[in-house]
């Protein structure tokens, strides 16, 4: 990860390290990963100040994830068709816009639509960021290379929260947007300077696939919008729940039909799935969203509304969970290289099970110093799951095929976050019920969550144990 590359791929930018490289393009995903948890952290705030309901502030979450989500194949597209650098440039501008509208907003609909645009950027960002410090990095030494890229997820949870409650306590909520107009401009600066032009892959200029793009739109906005509007009543059979999942789950069949008839066009191609620890990865991927999206999602609701605390106090909490991921996000890159990600990411996945079912049982009585122990702990087996599992999901894949690889990963994470976010609200909504919630009622829509979160994560050792059990470099 010290191989000089800037002279080799730029003619005017200073000369610098791969790790380096990766740390600038790292900044431009930091804005949209801390904008995600302060986000989450407001979300009470949000609710009541724009008078919204449980199931329609997620909207605030899941608009952000499906705008996103949806940009994603299209980035896979243009990272092979124009300088990526400067397509990281664009998408750094348009979320800043998104930003402003985001903080300017007065109504819930209002900041939907700046989520949207956020979202929307933030969809090129962050396949972006992998698929340029894989390049860079020539494919060597991806457990180290994803610890760096993955920084923003460490950081994410331990500033995120305490940036997030200061703002609300000391300002209003609408900070949380203007708080990335810095962020963004000084992302904007350093990519113009230090980073190469990122030039696309010789032989990768292709059509864009429009057949491919509304198939996967389809897929991925019947899904998330069926799951969320499941989320709004807990009622599966309505026409409104079963219409849109209907629609994705035939979009996905269309386009594995149309993949498999059109192989050099697909956005996605089939034969990614054909390397066993990729297919794990990618449903591997799809069910983080309930241990990352899914915890960040009721964690910070929990603390309120079980814990009472203030914004500020909760996002101190969760300083711990972002700490423990801290503690091992090194250890598991270098593990991954050296050993492969299967053992790392099943240990991992039980100690994950194990600190996450002790918030099912936790009380308002429950020891402050137990809590943020658990919270603790429950970092250190996230780092060992995210870092192995996108560094495997490269394993053995063509070089020509890392952008199409993105694409599959980052949208399985996607709808697995909105799919986990949308479930997890309708849980909580399920047992709070339309009026005023009891405490007892808190306790027991709490309980289901983390429940639910603790399944989805043991369900995850099945593909974990066809992850690679030896590492090889990508192709």
């Amino acid at each position: 990860m010290t191989t000089k590359q800037g002279s080799k791929m730029s003619g005017r930018q200073p000369t610098i390290s791969v790790t380096q490289m990766a740390l600038i393009l790292v900044l431009g995903l930091m804005a949209p990963m801390l904008d995600t948890t302060m986000t989450n952290i407001g979300l009470n705030t949000i609710l009541k100040d724009l008078d919204a309901t449980v199931n329609t502030v997620q909207w605030v979450t899941t608009a952000y994830v499906l705008a996103l989500g949806l940009a994603v194949p299209i980035a896979g597209w243009l990272v092979n068709q124009i300088s990526g650098r400067l397509l990281m440039e664009i998408s750094l501008i348009v979320f800043l816009l998104g930003s402003v509208m985001s903080g300017m907003a007065t109504s819930l609909t209002w900041l939907l639509i700046g989520r949207i645009v956020q979202g929307a950027a933030a969809g090129i960002i962050v396949p972006l960021v992998t698929t340029l410090g894989i390049r860079a990095a020539g494919g060597q030494g991806l457990g180290q290379l994803m610890s760096v890229v993955g920084l923003p997820i460490v950081f994410a949870p331990i500033l995120g929260p305490t940036i997030g409650g200061a703002l609300i306590k000391f300002l209003d909520w609408h900070w949380l947007f203007y708080i990335n107009i810095p962020l963004v401009l000084v992302a904007l600066i350093l990519d113009r300077v230090f980073l190469p032009p990122f030039k696309p892959t010789a032989g990768q200029h292709k059509p864009f696939d429009l057949v491919g793009f509304l198939l996967l739109v389809g897929l991925f906005s019947g899904l998330v919008v069926g799951v969320t509007e499941f989320s709004t009543d807990d009622v599966f059979g309505k026409f409104s729940v079963l219409l849109p999942v209907f629609i994705g789950l035939d979009a996905l069949l269309g386009y594995i039909v149309y993949a498999f008839k059109r192989p050099q066009r697909a956005l996605v191609p089939l034969k990614l799935f054909q390397t066993p620890n990729f297919s794990a990865s990618t449903a591997l991927l799809f069910l983080s969203g309930l241990l990352v999206n899914g915890a960040m999602f009721a964690l910070p609701l929990f603390l309120q509304n079980i814990r009472g605390l203030s914004v500020i106090n909760t996002g101190i909490y969760l300083i711990a969970l972002g700490a423990g991921m801290l503690v091992t996000r090194t250890q598991a890159g270098k593990l991954t290289d050296q050993y492969g990600a299967k053992w790392v990411v099943i240990i991992s996945l039980i100690f994950a099970v194990i600190t996450t079912i002790p918030f099912a049982y936790f009380t308002k009585g429950t020891p402050t110093w137990l809590i943020i122990g658990m919270l603790f702990l429950m970092g250190l087996s996230r780092s060992g799951i995210t870092i192995p599992v996108m560094s495997d999901s490269y394993t053995g894949i063509d070089h020509g095929l890392i952008a199409e690889a993105t694409v599959a990963t980052r949208m399985a994470q996607n709808i697995g976050g909105s799919v986990a976010t949308a479930v997890l609200a309708a849980v909580i909504a399920s047992y709070e019920g339309n009026n005023v919630a009891t405490m007892a009622m808190l306790h027991t829509a709490y309980f289901h969550t983390f429940i639910w979160i603790s399944v989805g994560t043991l369900i995850g050792l099945i593909p974990a144990f066809f992850l690679s059990s030896k590492r090889q470099e990508v192709a």
